[in-house]
């Protein structure tokens, strides 16, 4: 697979995924807080539901799992031992690493991700309350926000919770060393930035055109990851405009995808009241002259988003996430209903649930269809036509995200 990506909503051609497995089920009432959660999910209900994100993916693009591409990496003892060197000195247990080495490939895969049951060896930990040595890593189906795709190259999440760096350590060994991946190097790897102000995740940058990139300025992505990011992307090209969106620091508008995504090339699903409102997220158009790479030769300042790509030369419709209603609106955002993943020009997926968000994307000529219907290919979709495929969510939103979070797309066919 050729890393490939030069927009959002260029037609899909493989992706990456990972289905929710016992990671999910190893958490507890109390121990949900510290992986992010605000309660429990049910395993078969989240499996259920993204079946229908999968089953609906495969029948337009080309989709990998996660776990059996970090297999495929296992198998190499000399990528294994850095991946797990990694692993034990983040959990501060470097004896575990001849615990972990001799286990084979799926099952050391599925110990990572699902959690690593400790062994009583010291009194501080038959003390410590966890049952795991590595704890489960339940966001992993989020693929999104550890790893980001930008024209031919990587970009490694930095990532703002520790409950989340793990992530970022597996899908680099997976994209540093897996025979079937191509990518051009990395723009910016954020495993080295461990312990710092440095924090940056995938759900703040979004591909608009081959040389224009929006960057979420939020709860998980500081400003100072920012200047280190746009510095980098702009030497390696071709980007030269950054817009970057100053978002509220809250849980319902973790990252800029919760509040705006593209779903077609003049469209987007926004968040009225942080978008377009009176008290709209402002943004900051900075531009990179080929001149002097080293520092942003220009900054400015626009309202909101909308107005700052216009001023780039995008001109973006809005659609109201939740509805011309505010009391809707923020249900739905809240319900990751501006959360969308386009699989091609005016073609996107999106949760059932968010009923007046559908209804706005039919009024603005979106057909809809439910994802059992394409899967059983009941409902062909017309290459040309506008639709919004659903999918029940409702077990999966209450995890913190939608269909854009779940999806991390490696390659896209550029248009024209």
């Amino acid at each position: 697979m050729k890393i490939q990506l030069n927009s959002e909503v260029d037609r899909l051609r493989s992706v990456l995924v990972h289905t929710p497995g016992i990671e999910m089920e190893n958490m507890t009432p109390d121990s949900a807080p510290e992986v992010l959660y605000d309660d429990i999910l049910s395993l078969p209900l989240a499996s259920k539901e993204h079946a229908q994100l999968t089953g609906v993916l495969s029948q337009v693009a080309e989709v990998y799992e996660l776990k059996p591409l970090l297999t495929d990496v296992l198998a190499d003892a000399t990528v294994k031992q850095a991946l797990l060197e990694d692993i034990v000195a983040l959990y501060r247990c470097p004896d575990y690493l001849d615990r972990l080495m001799p286990l084979a490939p799926s099952l050391l895969a599925a110990q990572l991700i699902e959690g690593t049951p400790k062994v009583t060896t010291s009194l501080e930990r038959f003390l410590d309350p966890s049952p795991y040595v590595i704890p489960p890593l339940p966001n992993t189906f989020f693929t999104r926000d550890a790893t980001m795709c930008l024209n031919d190259r990587i970009i490694i999440g930095s990532m703002a919770y520790r409950a989340r760096v793990a992530e970022s350590l597996l899908l680099k060994s997976i994209f540093n060393h897996h025979p079937k991946i191509e990518a051009n190097g990395f723009y910016f790897d954020g495993t080295v930035h461990q312990d710092s102000k440095i924090t940056i995740e995938g759900g703040d940058l979004l591909v608009v055109r081959e040389d224009v990139v929006l960057i979420g300025y939020s709860e998980r992505t500081s400003v100072v990851a920012i200047d280190h990011l746009m510095k980098s992307i702009a030497k390696q090209g071709p980007v030269r405009h950054f817009i970057v969106v100053e978002i509220p620091q809250s849980r319902a508008t973790i990252h800029l995808d919760m509040l705006f995504t593209l779903v077609d090339f003049d469209r987007c699903v926004v968040f009225p009241p942080m978008i377009e409102g009176t008290h709209s997220a402002p943004a900051y158009h900075c531009f990179f002259d080929d001149s002097n790479l080293d520092e942003i030769h220009a900054i400015t300042e626009y309202p909101h988003v909308l107005a700052a790509a216009r001023a780039v030369g995008i001109d973006l419709n809005p659609i109201p996430c939740g509805g011309d209603q505010r009391f809707h609106q923020e249900r739905e955002q809240w319900a990751s209903g501006a959360n969308f993943f386009t699989f091609a020009p005016g073609q996107v997926l999106g949760y059932a649930h968010n009923e007046h968000t559908i209804a706005a994307m039919q009024a603005a000529g979106f057909n809809v269809a439910h994802a059992s219907e394409v899967i059983n290919g009941e409902r062909p979709i017309d290459p040309a036509e506008k639709i919004l495929v659903t999918m029940d969510g409702a077990e999966l939103s209450r995890g913190g995200g939608g269909c854009r979070c779940m999806t991390m797309p490696l390659a896209r066919q550029p248009s024209g």
